[in-house]
Formats: C-alpha cells, structure tokens, sequence
C-alpha cells in the first residue's frame, strides 16, 4: 500500500471519528439540555412496594420434646401487582389456572357461588353478605346477579368458557377480599407439585405477575393426638384483620383459630421479614430485594405426656367399646362421648386431656363440611357442661365442716327419706344406712347426710364454698374453657324456673342446674388433694426457641385460691374418699382388680347424675396416692357407667407404664384391661411397698419400688 493510500485511510478514519464523536455530543445534548427534564422525572418517579416476607411458625412440643405441629417446606404461587401488566390479569390468571388444572392442582378460591351454572349460593349468610357487599349490590342480589357483576367488574369475557370464566372470577373476588396490592401479595395456591412448577417457569414469559416461592405451611404431625387441645390456623377472616392489622397482619395472613394455635399465637407466629420491589414509571422493575430477614416464631412445650395422654386415650376409648361389647341395657352400652382430664397434683399442670370421639386434625375441613354427632372436634374437657351428681358432695362436705355445722363425729341418721319437709320428701339412693357421719356419708354417698348439711349451711354459703373449688370460675387455662355454673336462687331464676327448699338439697348433692367439666373434677380433687390450695391448670410447660433446644420462659405454678381451713378437715373428707375407693365392687367380667389393692389409697368419690327420666351420666373425681397425691383426675362418661373402672387403668399407666386391654380374635374390646395381676406378680399391700429402695429402672412394673413422696414414673419426667 503506498504512502498516500495511507494517508487517506487515516483522514477518513479521523473523519468517521469525529463525526461519531459529533454525534453523540448532539445526542448527550439532547438527553442532557433538551430532554433533561424528562429523564430526571423518569428517574425520580420510582415507587418502592414492600411485601412481607412470612416467618416460618413456631413448633409445638410434648412434654418429653415430641413434635406434634411443625411446618414444612413447599412450593407456593403466589401473584403479585408489581409484576403485572395492566390489562393482562385475566389472561395470565386463565393461563396459570389451566397448568394447574392440568396437574390436577387445586387453588383457593371461597367464592360463595357454585362452580357450575346455574349458579347458587354455597356459603353462610356472612359470607353472602361480604360478596354482595364487596360488589355494592342489595341484599336480595342472587347467586347470578353476584356472577354477573363480577364477570362486569374485572372484565371477564365470555370467551373464556363458562366453566373457566367462573374459576377467574373466583381468583379476581379473592384479590379483592385479600387487599391485593402492591403491599399485599395474593397466594393463589399452595403446596403444589414440582411439576407444576417445572410447567409454570417454562412459560414464565407469558405469566408476568406469577411466581413461585418456597414457604413453610403448617404440618399437623400430631394427627388424632389431642387435636382438641393443640387447634389449628387459617386464614384470617375480615374481623380479626380489623384486630390484628395494627400488629402487622395482612389479610393474606394466617392465624390460629383455636386451641394452643390461637392463645399462643404471638409466640408461635414470629416476625416477618420484608420484600422490597421497585419500579420505574414505565412499570418496569429496577430493583428487588429482601431488605429485612424473617424470623421464625418461638416454639412452646406443652405439659402433657405423649405416651401417657395416648394410654389415657386409649384407655376412655376402651372403657367406652367394653360398655357398647358388654352390651347391658341398663348399665351404660348407650354412651357416645366422654372427656378425661389428669393433672399433676403438685402443680396443676395438665398430663393428660383425652376426648371421645377423637378425630385426625387433617381431616377437620371434611368434619366441618360433613358433621357429625356427637361432635369430635368439641373439647368436652373443658367446655363439655355437666352435672356433677355425686362427686359434689365432696365439697359438700368440706363446706359443712368449714363451715362449723358439723364435725367429723357428727351424726345424721338415714333412714331412707329425708323427712325434714312435708311436702318434698327425697330418698337417699343407698337406702336404709342409720347413722352416718361425714367419712360414712362419703363413702355410702347417702344423701339424707349431704341434704341435711345444705340445709342447714344454706344455697350462698354453699355457693360460696362451690366458688372456692372453681365451679362457675373461670379456670384461666391458656386456651378457654366453659366456667360451669353453681345452682343459686338467681341461677334457676334466669333459667325461668322457681326456687324451692327442695332445690337447695339437691344443689347439695349435685344435681338440679349445677354444671362442671371433667377439668372442674379434677381441679376439685386437685384442691382436695392439697388441703385447700386451688393451683390454676395450664397446659404450657415452656416457651423454647425454635429448635426446642433452648428454654425462653418456663411456667411456674401459679395458686388461684387457699382455702382457710384446718388442713384436718381434709384429712377427714380424704379418709371418706379413700372407703370409696377401697368398697368399690366391680361388675363381673370387668376383669379389674380392687382399687384396695394398690399399695397406697386411692382417693376418689362417683357421681351418676341424671340427664332426663331414664338417661344419666357417670362422673368421678380423685387422687393418688392419698397420702402423698402425685396425680389428679377427672372424668366423664355421656349416658355411660362405671367411670370408676377407668381409675385404676389411669394410675397403672402413668406410674407404672403397664396397660393393655384384652380383645377377642375379632378386636373386640372384651376386657377394659386385662393382666394386672400377671403383669405385675406379687404385689405387696398397701403401705407393705419398701420405702427406702430409690432404685426403680430395672423393673418399673414392681410397685415394691414405689415412693409416697417419688413415684415411679416414665423416664422422661423431670
């Protein structure tokens, strides 16, 4: 190439040069000086939304540190408004519905309206009157007014099809009611294959405002254990919102609708963390990042025993198939439902809290859509109302001799009607018994003594001293509980009945509208037990980090009232109790051994209240051992009997984890417990156990190693 073809290259290349350079000069110009204004709006007119960032839920623990609700990692769809283009939201719902129908996924959709037309209502009368509400129509709006006015609303087009029109009006009419915005994500579903996933990033660049996280859900490990007790979450309805949205709850949020769930809910919820999305003008994302990490919620341990609350479980289940195999017309084969509560005697922490029926947590929204009765999901433990019958004379008896009308010598003579009244003169349903004093009273549980002793006391001291025990009190247990009621002048009054002398004995002994539940018995035995100190019950034994591992807060008793009284008079009701347990005979083919033969006594006292003319219930409340009480229960049987035969099985389990009922080759309950005195041979008398052997893990099936003051117990307990 010659010198001047060189030249010439370079000139044109400066040229070429310089014009670019020229070029952009007038370009940066144009940005900079004509067209400044403008970009400097674009860049200032960014808006930043924050969405939350849900915190995985705390745990909830056994005793002895088994899980029973956890959470579990899933796949969730979730829409969100700072990823949508305007216009597109019913095509991108249509599309995503459609991988998901194809998966045979289901979504969330609580349209009160049928799938399928002609449509119609499927809700409550709430619910009804939110979708009217939210859509500003009448309240005489029909099911097809409701559709149609969704349908005109977002813009749903007819040519989806019918079928997929109404499944976007659903989706559309949950973002409305969820607050969907760019603060409020909507979930659209969850836990859903990986399939689907796989499905939906593939076509991702159609579906702008879908996305897919991995989130924790709540996984009820626990199924059919103690689902009465330990409840459940769901979604926040419109009236806790108005509660909670101060507290940093969305209306995409859950929350605990019942049980530990519920009254534990700030501790198990956590602290959620926030999503940062920013956008330009043009609706185009600039940024998008976790500014704040979620926290998970604290986990709580419960006070009850797992294998111990299974035994008991099984042991009122049991009783309750014995009494329906045994098959006796009159003596309890029609009982349906009953409730049994054992507390720790020292501290009034719940051990046991069984229910019947019981049923698998998972399957609650089934029992909700299908009821049934009696009602499995009811806690009779706590909100069950019963009449005590016979086991209040216990407090009867306690309050005549508190009150000081009577001592423990004091005679009433039974001569099988109570004869103090001319015109309302009750029998005493042992019959003839001649003079008795409060220990024979309790232990022949006759009631010309216990009538006598509320007639002289009066209705107000008897309530008073019923208040004492915590009938008609609210008991304070973490998660509720019915207060019961005490019959009074002013109770049967707003009940539209009449008060009468007779009333005021039979309040005495129990009956008339006097109401307890089986945690009432067993918080009476446990006053009783305790010589008139009344523990408050709780079913929290701690709070704990989420791992468990590490103890945040732990419950300390608590003692919700102190009888002032001789601690002799307890003694004197407790050696009536104890003639109870040890004169207890047992129906023949119930294959239980005598309560007299444990090593120590047994405290307890029987009621079989009546419900109607020919229907009662049977009911027990009591303590073991008497002379040092470790445990306390109560119990309930509906139209049953025999509550009594339950006791021994309940002892037998917690202090010497030995329980098992005998069946027929056919499953049969024939025996409510079978083999205690081959399983554990040679058994001393009470009293004869030996004391000073503190060794009890080789054998825990010998009650020659039982202490009065360290029961042998499980293991696990501290």
């Amino acid at each position: 190439m010659s010198k001047l073809s060189r030249q010439i290259r370079n000139l044109v290349f400066v040229l070429v040069v310089v014009l670019l350079s020229f070029a952009c000069t007038i370009e940066l110009l144009q940005i900079q000086i004509v067209d400044g204004e403008y970009y400097k709006d674009q860049t200032a007119n960014t808006y930043t939304a924050n969405q939350t960032v849900q915190a995985a839920r705390g745990q909830i623990f056994t005793k002895d540190g088994k899980v029973v609700n956890t959470n579990r990692l899933v796949y969730k769809i979730i829409v969100q408004k700072a990823f949508f283009k305007s216009g597109t939201e019913n095509d991108v719902i249509a599309k995503t519905l459609k991988i998901l129908q194809n998966n045979d996924q289901k979504w969330i959709d609580t349209l009160p309206v049928s799938k399928t037309a002609p449509y119609k209502f499927t809700g409550d009368d709430d619910e009804i009157d939110t979708l009217r509400s939210k859509l500003e129509l009448g309240v005489y709006a029909t099911a097809e007014n409701c559709m149609n006015a969704l349908y005109e609303k977002f813009e749903i087009s007819d040519s989806y099809g019918q079928e997929m029109r109404r499944y976007i009006a659903g989706v559309r009419y949950e973002m409305l009611i969820r607050d969907f915005s760019y603060q409020n994500r909507y979930t659209l579903a969850e836990d859903v294959s990986v399939q689907t996933v796989i499905e939906l990033k593939e076509q991702s660049f159609m579906l702008g405002g879908i996305d897919i996280i991995e989130e924790a859900i709540r996984q009820y490990d626990g199924k059919d254990f103690i689902p009465q007790v330990v409840g459940r979450i769901g979604a926040i309805s419109a009236e806790e919102y108005a509660e909670l949205s101060d507290k940093g709850y969305s209306l995409n949020d859950t929350t605990g609708k019942w049980g530990i769930e519920s009254a534990m809910e700030s501790t198990l919820r956590g602290q959620n963390g926030i999503r940062s999305i920013t956008r330009n003008s043009s609706g185009m994302v600039v940024s998008d990042e976790i500014t704040k990490a979620a926290t998970a919620g604290n986990s709580v341990r419960l006070t009850i025993e797992s294998d111990f609350q299974n035994d008991v479980q099984a042991i009122l289940e049991n009783h309750i198939k014995w009494l329906h195999y045994n098959n006796d017309p009159t003596r309890g084969n029609k009982v349906d439902a009953g409730g049994v509560v054992v507390l720790d005697a020292k501290t009034g922490a719940v051990l046991a809290m069984a229910n019947y029926p019981n049923y698998d947590i998972n399957n609650y929204i089934d029992l909700i859509n299908n009821p049934k009765d009696p009602n499995p999901t009811y806690n009779r433990c706590i909100y069950g109302l019963y009449r005590p019958g016979s086991a209040f004379k216990t407090i009867t008896a306690t309050a005549a001799l508190v009150s000081g009308i009577a001592n423990e010598n004091t005679e009433v003579y039974c001569g099988g009607i109570y004869t103090y009244y001319d015109d309302y003169q009750p029998g005493c349903i042992m019959g003839f018994v001649g003079d008795v004093t409060v220990r024979t009273a309790l232990r022949y549980s006759c009631n010309i003594y216990f009538y006598d002793m509320a007639r002289q006391m009066g209705i107000d001291y008897l309530a008073k001293v019923a208040g004492w025990f915590g009938v008609g009190q609210d008991l304070n247990l973490e998660i509720g509980g019915a207060t019961g009621n005490m019959s009074t002048p002013e109770y049967i009054e707003s009940l539209g009945g009449t008060w009468t002398p007779g009333s005021t004995i039979q309040a005495g002994i129990g009956q008339l509208e006097t109401t307890v539940t089986p945690l009432n018995l067993a918080v009476i035995a446990l006053t009783l037990a305790n010589d008139g100190t009344r523990y408050q019950p709780y079913l929290v034994d701690s709070v704990t980090s989420y791992d468990g591992t590490k103890t945040i807060k732990k419950t300390e008793p608590t003692v919700a009232y102190k009888i002032d009284a001789d601690k002799h008079i307890f003694q004197v009701v407790r050696e009536g109790m104890i003639m109870v347990a040890d004169d207890v005979q047992w129906p023949m083919g119930s294959g239980i051994t005598q309560l007299a033969d444990l090593p120590y006594g047994v405290a307890i006292k029987t009621g079989t209240p009546q419900v109607t003319t020919d229907t009662f219930n049977s009911t027990i409340l009591g303590y073991y051992p008497a002379e040092d009480p470790q445990i306390c229960f109560g119990i309930v049987l509906e139209k049953g009997e025999f509550s009594r035969l339950m006791v021994r099985n309940i002892i037998e389990s917690y202090f010497y984890n030995n329980y098992k009922p005998v069946t027929n080759e056919k499953g049969d309950i024939i025996l409510p417990w079978g083999g205690q005195s081959t399983n554990t041979p040679g058994r001393p008398a009470r009293g004869e156990a030996d004391k000073n052997n503190s060794d009890t893990s080789s054998n825990t099936n010998n009650l020659s190693l039982i202490h009065i003051s360290e029961p042998t117990r499980r293991s696990y307990i501290s």
